[in-house]
């Protein structure tokens, strides 16, 4: 197989774009240079097995039309890979909110932003149930299966593919509440709880008293789900090649 360099340049660019998106390899913490090498060995591997691309015959304005076409469709599908990381990100949110724990914000060393720390917790468990069951290795796999039904240059926007990504995006709303069921059902629990015990002992403050309880309750639910929601994140990790190969042959003006 000979060296394409055209070709090669085209998949380091939406290689590059996928991996400063994805999840675990986009974090602050993760080398830059890490990150470039991992892109130009998956170009060069995964370039010679494709048609070639005659860039070079292009004008500069088409040229670069072609390189934002390839790094947009790359930005795509690595926002489309972190759906399920937003989505225990929001059922962080909501845990916290319920725990009475949203004002309690820790530094995220991923990030280093500020975020809650039941957030911050369901955002390591996603990270360590894609990394130590090789789901990243699928999701690398199906991005080098788009080239199947997205090739070169080929990209355009329709209806189908708006309509995809937005079903996407709100599935994200579901597993966060799926996520964080237990907390909220435990939240309406001890809220009766207190209601009624307001109602029979109207000296207690039960307001100030049922924050202690509130936290303790959700700290043990909180624990007992855990594994709950690693089953979660993975049956959406090991469903992301699919996806990823959908929204590209959307994008490539294929029909499912």
């Amino acid at each position: 197989m000979e060296f394409d360099f055209y070709n090669t340049l085209l998949v380091f660019m939406r290689i590059s774009a996928f991996l400063m998106v994805l999840p675990f390899f986009s974090t602050v913490n993760f080398p830059h240079t890490l990150r470039v090498a991992l892109s130009l060995l998956a170009a060069l591997l995964i370039a010679p097995l494709l048609p070639p691309f005659a860039l070079g015959k292009l004008g500069f304005f088409a040229l670069l039309g072609v390189i934002f076409q390839e790094i947009s469709i790359g930005l795509l599908l690595g926002f489309m890979a972190r759906m399920i990381f937003y989505a225990v990100e929001m059922a962080g949110g909501l845990i916290a909110t319920e725990m009475g724990l949203n004002l309690a914000s820790v530094m995220n060393p991923l990030d280093q932003q500020s975020s809650q720390a039941p957030g911050m917790i369901l955002f390591f468990l996603a990270t360590v149930v894609m990394v130590t069951l090789d789901l990243h290795h699928w999701i690398l796999m199906g991005f080098e299966r788009t080239y199947l039904v997205l090739p070169i240059g080929s990209a355009h926007l329709n209806g189908a593919l708006f309509e995809a990504v937005v079903a996407q995006t709100a599935r994200i709303f579901m597993v966060a509440l799926q996520i964080s069921a237990p907390m909220i059902a435990v939240s309406f629990v001890v809220t009766m709880i207190f209601a009624v015990l307001s109602r029979a002992v109207p000296q207690m403050n039960v307001f100030a008293e049922s924050f202690g309880f509130r936290i303790a309750a959700g700290l043990i639910v909180f624990g007992f789900t855990l594994q709950l929601t690693a089953v979660h994140v993975m049956n959406n990790l090991r469903r992301l090649p699919d996806d990823l190969l959908v929204i590209a042959q959307m994008i490539g003006g294929g029909k499912l």
